[in-house]
């Protein structure tokens, strides 16, 4: 419960990577399925990774 919250107040999200229809690579959280905006908005590419 307590990491429900946690995510909710925008403290602590679980994030893994997604695929889009495009090919481009995401990050999404498990838990409330919000997006990283920090890393979609330098373009997405996680190609490094």
């Amino acid at each position: 419960m307590i990491q429900a919250l946690l995510c909710k107040l925008n403290i602590r999200h679980e994030w893994h990577l997604e695929h889009a229809e495009d090919g481009n690579v995401y990050r999404r959280c498990r838990r409330c399925g919000k997006d990283d905006d920090e890393h979609t908005r330098g373009g997405g590419n996680f190609s490094a990774w």
